[in-house]
Formats: structure tokens, sequence, C-alpha cells
């Protein structure tokens, strides 16, 4: 069983869901669930795990670094966005949206800057 595995193994178990319903919550068939469990599949691809830690109330980084994949030193927690497992596809979206605008702001204020 791989780190992941059994991290969420032990969260669908502690939330009391069977592998069905958990596949159920994700849209990920039960049989998924299974392998990623018992380590046939090692990780789940990025939009799995965040589907599986959404339905789990977790965020997909708090998986990876609770199975060791990645550590505090991976990133700044400081400027680590928080609540994102409650948003829609919609709001992730337009979050996405600001964020790439505020890059884009950023990117134009530092070439008007430099006198380009």
């Amino acid at each position: 069983m791989s780190n992941v595995g059994k991290l969420i193994k032990e969260k669908r178990t502690a939330a009391k869901l069977s592998q069905k319903n958990l596949g159920k919550a994700c849209g990920i068939s039960d049989s998924e669930i299974m392998k990623i469990e018992n380590g046939t599949r090692k990780t789940p691809n990025w939009e799995n795990l965040c589907k599986i830690a959404k339905a789990l109330g977790m965020h997909p980084f708090d998986i990876l670094l609770a199975a060791g994949y990645i550590s505090e030193s991976d990133f700044n927690s400081s400027n680590r966005l928080h609540n994102l497992e409650k948003l829609d596809d919609t709001d992730c979206k337009y979050l996405q949206l600001l964020i790439d605008f505020m890059i884009l702001r950023k990117e134009t204020d530092e070439i008007s800057e430099g006198g380009l």
C-alpha cells in the first residue's frame, strides 16, 4: 500500500465511507479507489487526488504532505490559501482568472517601470 493510499484509506474509514461511497462522491469508480488504496495505482492523477481530497474534507497538499511526498519546506505556508476545498469548479475558474489577471498586471507594471 502506498503512503497516499494508506492515508486515503484511513481518512475514508474514519469518515465511515465505503470505497463505493467515496467513489460516488468523487465521480471515480470504486475499483479505482481500491487500486489507489492498495497501491496498485501508486498515486492518483492530480484531478482525482483533488476530488478525493475534497470528498474527505482535505486539501490535496495535505494528503501529499501527510504521505511524505512533499514537506513544509516545499511551499511557503504563510502564503498558502485556505479553504479552497469549499470552492466548486466555477469558483476555482474565477479564482484562476483573478490570479492570472494579478500576474499580468504585475508583469505589465514591471515592464512600465523598466521603461520598455
